[in-house]
């Protein structure tokens, strides 16, 4: 397998040089070795080995799991004071997030596939909002506990839309924020930003009694001017507010047995443009309103001493409605998603032999999404009424012979029927997705892996069964001009099948230079071929369709269309990362090189990232209970796009952070963090999104904590 790798610019391997003396955090809590966080939102200076739970879905140390994962913990998430997901994912090899400087528009991307083509988890339960440019993530960073990030086609376990991998986002409970002894606490926090004079502030309370715990979060963000670029050009229209809360509560009625309860809201307002990841103009601004509710039900069992049952259930429902008033008109545009379903599994353990043991996990799965759309009180036909049913079944056997050998097949039935809303279209199809991964280790110090999987996605309901103007360009073509540019409906657009393959190696070695301190190096190469990759084709003028005229003086209006067309796709690429941590420093190079093409016609797609390569340097005094350090990231140009479609510029840039959170004392308790982002200014976009990112911005955050 031949894997193209596109050059860094050589100004970027100088920055690189210079970047080993600065640089910073985001990812460090992603390693197999994570820095952990004490209660009180310091740390205690332990290391400690990572385990994934969604790789598998059931508990296995990172470095000898046969797949491409990444955990980043509750220290990682808050470090750098996020204000997006981008900052979040920021070094994360393979991971990047598009959508641009608007919060509200940010999606995830996995080795190019973009969208729905990821699966996000909140909690165990699905998030399957998709309406175009209007975002997937509706949780806070400030409430989330845990991150893990499966890479490659992971449908064998999570079904549709899992070509690129799962995203699962764990928030935060009364057991994770109380410390021993406790049965009462509270937080409060405020920060700001100063590129768009961004304020935020919140309100924790959690506590148990017997056998119930309780934790209840408020967060109020507000970007009270719009942001600013690297040349310091206005980003218009990207003021917005945000309201997010969130609600757990947990019960354990005996020994091993735990119910818990989740109620999240999020509320946006903004003044955005309709397709909010773009450059804002006068005729496109739309008062938008984003509402989400989401209630979340979750049961577990875990006995270790029962080897049969090893249980999990969580039933869900999500209600999201976008309200969007747009200025030039008055015209009034209504979305209203609702989503519900189910996931339950099992895991059985048990011995075959006297050297190999399985763990036989089984379950099942179901959700309905439905949508509905008016304009002006009627008929929208660009977010038409439909629904789509998911039944599903899994199963999964993880094959331990001795100490060096795993074998981990998988395999899943998925049967879904999708209809428009006046039942004139509909279909319903079947899908069986297998997976085999097979894990080598000859030594303590090296794992060695590789797997086969197939993933499928069924296309979403707006791909299915969009109709209507995208969008009209007055004096698009000269004076006295006008382009109308309509959606074509799919409805017969099939499904996306990949076939992905992953060869992955990883070295660790404790001691190295002091003691307690831990050194590791992963690497993983992959390949996916993709039939009927949804491609969307927009076409400025179709000369298929004559020109209009509207006597007497015009405009004449020419047409063009965005259709969703099926490509045979292949992507394929590295990524690597190397770290180093001790009680003291923390160091890490991660970067990743991905390339896909057409395989009909050649050219490249367009949702490749650009390649890029992060470094981070961090310094730890755990007795003062303080770090600081910096990243740096750099980006190569892609210019590797379909004809026509817009190019994107590499880039270099530099965060800053500093970190004090007193052990003891009267100040225990308090968190002051300081941070400049984008230290130089950097002019930048993420590929493919043609909105610039954020010039430079000082952060500053301070909270306490207190506990009873």
């Amino acid at each position: 397998m031949t894997i193209p790798i596109k050059l860094l610019p050589i100004s970027a391997i100088r920055a690189m040089t210079l970047g080993t003396t600065l640089l910073s955090p985001v990812a460090a809590g992603s390693q197999v070795h994570a820095f952990e966080e004490a209660a009180d939102g310091g740390y205690d200076g332990d290391i400690v080995e990572e385990v994934t739970i969604s790789a598998t879905r059931t508990e296995r140390p990172v470095f000898t799991t046969p797949s491409a994962v990444s955990v980043i913990d509750t220290a990682s998430v808050t470090r750098f004071q996020p204000l997006t997901y981008a900052d979040v994912f920021e070094g994360l090899p393979g991971v990047a997030i598009q959508g641009g400087a608007r919060r509200i528009a940010e999606e995830p991307n996995i080795r190019g596939f973009s969208d729905t083509q990821v699966v996000i988890r909140l909690d165990g339960a699905r998030q399957n909002f998709d309406l175009a440019h209007r975002g997937r993530f509706f949780v806070d960073q400030d409430l989330v506990k845990r991150i893990e990030v499966v890479r490659g086609s992971a449908s064998a376990l999570y079904g549709s839309g899992a070509l690129g991998g799962v995203i699962s986002l764990e928030t935060k409970g009364a057991k994770d924020l109380l410390q021993d002894g406790e049965t009462l606490g509270g937080r409060v926090k405020t920060a700001y930003q100063s590129n768009g004079d961004e304020l935020l502030t919140s309100a924790s309370l959690f506590g148990r009694s017997g056998a119930f715990d309780a934790a209840g979060t408020l967060i109020y963000r507000e970007v009270f001017n719009d942001l600013e670029d690297g040349s310091g050009e206005t980003i218009l229209d990207t003021e917005d507010q945000l309201l997010n809360g969130l609600v757990k509560l947990g019960f354990e009625p005996g020994e091993h047995h735990r119910f818990e309860l989740i109620a999240s809201l999020f509320d946006n307002e903004g003044e955005n443009p309709t397709n909010a990841n773009a450059v804002s103009t006068p005729t496109t601004v739309v008062d938008r309103e984003t509402s989400e509710r989401n209630l979340r039900g979750k049961y577990t069992y875990s006995d270790p001493n029962n080897r049969a049952v090893n249980l999990e259930a969580v039933a869900f429902y999500t209600s999201i409605d976008v309200s969007e008033d747009r200025f030039i008109d008055g015209r009034n545009d209504e979305s209203d998603f609702e989503s519900y379903g189910f996931d339950v599994h099992n895991t059985s353990r048990f011995n075959a032999g006297e050297k190999a043991s399985v763990a036989l996990t089984y379950g099942v799965e179901y959700f309905r999404d439905s949508q509905s759309g008016t304009r002006n009180g009627g008929v929208r036909t660009t977010f038409p009424d439909a629904e789509l049913d998911f039944l599903a079944g899994y199963a999964q056997a993880e094959i331990e012979i001795g100490d060096m050998l795993s074998i981990i097949p998988g395999l899943r039935w998925d049967s879904f029927d999708v209809q428009a809303g006046d039942d004139s279209q509909s279909r319903d199809e079947d899908e069986i997705t297998p997976r085999v991964a097979v894990g080598f280790a000859p030594a303590e110090w090296i794992y060695l892996w590789g797997s086969y999987s197939e993933a499928f996605r069924t296309p979403s309901l707006t791909e299915l069964f969009n109709d209507g103007t995208h969008f009209a360009v007055p004096n698009g073509l000269g004076p006295g001009t006008l382009v109308v540019n309509n959606f074509v409906p799919s409805p017969n657009l099939a499904p996306e099948r990949a076939e992905s393959w992953e060869l992955g190696a990883r070295f660790r070695q404790s001691d190295l230079i002091i003691a307690g301190d831990a050194f590791d190096f992963s690497a993983t190469v992959f390949r996916s071929d993709v039939d009927d990759f949804v491609d969307q084709v927009v076409t400025f003028v179709d000369p298929a369709i004559p020109p209009v005229f509207t006597p007497p003086f015009g405009p004449t209006t020419f047409f063009g269309t965005t259709r969703n067309d099926s490509a045979m796709a292949r992507i394929e690429g590295i990524e690597a990362e190397l770290r180093y941590e001790s009680d003291y420093v923390f160091f890490s190079v991660a970067g990743f090189t991905v390339d896909g093409e057409n395989r009909d016609t050649g050219e490249g797609l367009g949702s490749m990232p650009q390649d890029s390569l992060t470094t981070q340097l961090i310094g730890k005094w755990p007795e003062l209970g303080l770090q600081a350090g910096g990243r740096l990231t750099v980006a190569a140009d892609q210019n590797d796009v379909p004809e026509g479609s817009t190019t994107t510029a590499g880039f270099e840039t530099v965060d800053i952070f500093a970190n004090w959170s007193p052990l003891e004392g009267a100040l225990k308790g308090l968190n002051i963090s300081l941070g400049i982002d984008n230290l130089f200014d950097e002019t930048f976009s993420f590929h493919p999104t043609v909105i610039r990112q954020p010039g430079r911005s000082l952060r500053v955050m301070l909270s306490h904590r207190f506990g009873l």
